[in-house]
């Protein structure tokens, strides 16, 4: 059987548990103010941390605006830089170019200023011996003046090598007009229908002691159609292969091809030699 509880002990137990009660309240409403007091706290130092981060995003944002400025700067210094290098490349092309064609132009000019000084030394030379000597004694007799030459118009007829050999035992050799234009042949040869041999000839090389050159050259090449003056340069003037004859002859003031292979091929000639009263050559 249960027991039963008897009045006094209930009231006691109510008691107990009313004491227990009070006793417990003022610790939890300590424990709860611990609680909140931790909470703000932790708040206030999350909201200190949130301003301190959004301060630093903040800085951090505008030193990367400030590196986006300057990196933009930058890039268009750079491709100014580029174009003036680019443009003072080209400058720089140009003005070489420039620099070489005046180079080659100044070279040109050189070598002609020197052509004519060449030129101009030999007319001082020339005029200088003329002025020294008369129209008498500047030539041998029998030989005329002309243009600072003495010329011998020979008054008979033989070949062309005969005729070389002539001049060459009078001191001189056979007329060489390469200096001479179509005004400045004499009156004498310009309007006689007489040819005379002149030192011109067709051959593989000039005239004279170049034997050594056809040995030397074992494939033959050579001026198969070239003329040569008797002073070896080549003459300048182009003929037709075919032309009729070895040799030169000038007539009504023209030069023309002439034959020379045979015996019977015979002309007048005309020797020439500078003119000057010292010359110890005989006439």
């Amino acid at each position: 059987m249960s027991r039963v509880a008897s009045p006094e002990s209930s009231t006691s137990a109510r008691r107990l548990l009313t004491s227990a009660c009070v006793q417990a309240r003022p610790r939890g409403m300590l424990l709860g103010a611990r609680v909140t007091r931790r909470l703000q706290d932790t708040s206030q130092e999350h909201t200190a941390e949130q301003g301190r981060l959004s301060q630093e995003v903040n800085a951090r944002e505008q030193s990367l605006e400030q590196m986006g400025l300057e990196l933009a700067w930058a890039r268009a210094e750079l491709q100014q830089a580029w174009r003036e290098g680019n443009s003072s490349q080209l400058e720089l092309e140009s003005l070489n170019s420039e620099l070489w064609s005046i180079k080659g132009a100044l070279g040109k000019m050189e070598k002609e200023m020197q052509e004519v000084q060449v030129k101009l030394n030999n007319s001082e030379s020339m005029v200088a011996i003329l002025r020294s000597c008369t129209a008498i004694d500047c030539c041998p007799a029998g030989w005329l003046l002309y243009r600072g030459k003495c010329l011998f118009v020979s008054s008979e007829k033989k070949t062309w090598e005969d005729s070389r050999d002539e001049c060459e035992k009078k001191y001189s050799q056979l007329l060489v007009t390469k200096s001479w234009s179509r005004w400045t042949v004499p009156a004498f040869l310009k309007n006689a229908d007489i040819p005379y041999w002149i030192g011109l000839q067709k051959s593989s090389y000039p005239w004279y002691d170049y034997g050594w050159l056809e040995e030397g050259d074992p494939d033959g090449e050579g001026f198969s159609d070239a003329w040569f003056w008797v002073d070896g340069s080549r003459y300048e003037r182009l003929w037709q292969s075919k032309s009729n004859g070895s040799c030169a002859i000038i007539s009504r003031g023209n030069i023309k091809p002439a034959q020379c292979a045979g015996p019977n091929d015979l002309h007048f000639w005309i020797c020439e030699k500078a003119a000057g009263p010292s010359s110890p050559f005989m006439g």
